[in-house]
């Protein structure tokens, strides 16, 4: 086949598409996270390092009590890995955690050991970086209270159907 003007602008056109359709994918479909090393939301570049996830664990316990024994950490990592923004943002936000207790404390914030010190430094971040607090916050509670085992120590047996409760303008299936 000889090549034509005609058969370059349609390899040219398919190839814009193709980089339109590839780069409207989400992130979360590249992100990797199989070891406790962090999570790979570009290559070569990892967030959510072990102390990061440390400091993030011991910001949980401390907001949820109990959340640690759940495994919080796990739960967490496997929810952030789906969205690489977030947990870039997270990321982020734990690092400023552990800077602001660093300075504070000399040490990060997964190592202290007084209530009043986590306090402080919580408090510092709950008002200079409030839109990482609040999110995180939120999201530890989320990820908390929907979780099966803390239903049976509220003595909630979780939704009456699989499903949720039944919307009832459908007939049943």
């Amino acid at each position: 086949m000889r090549p034509t003007r005609r058969s370059f602008i349609k390899t040219v056109a398919v190839g814009i598409l193709g980089n339109g359709l590839i780069s409207s994918l989400p992130l979360k479909v590249f992100a990797k996270t199989k070891d406790d090393n962090g999570i790979e939301i570009e290559e070569g570049f990892k967030v959510f390092n072990q102390e990061t996830q440390q400091s993030m664990e011991a910001l949980a316990e401390t907001l949820v009590p109990g959340s640690k024994q759940l495994g919080i950490r796990r739960i967490f990592i496997d929810y952030i890995s789906k969205e690489p923004g977030l947990a870039g943002f997270f990321d982020a936000g734990l690092w400023n955690l552990d800077s602001i207790s660093r300075l504070k404390f000399k040490k990060p914030f997964y190592e202290l050991t007084k209530m009043d010190e986590k306090k402080v430094v919580i408090e510092h971040v709950s008002v200079r970086n409030r839109m990482f607090f609040a999110g995180f916050r939120k999201k530890i509670i989320e990820l908390y209270y929907s979780n099966p085992a803390v239903w049976k120590g509220l003595s909630y047996n979780g939704p009456p159907q699989p499903r949720g409760f039944m919307d009832y303008s459908f007939p049943p299936k």
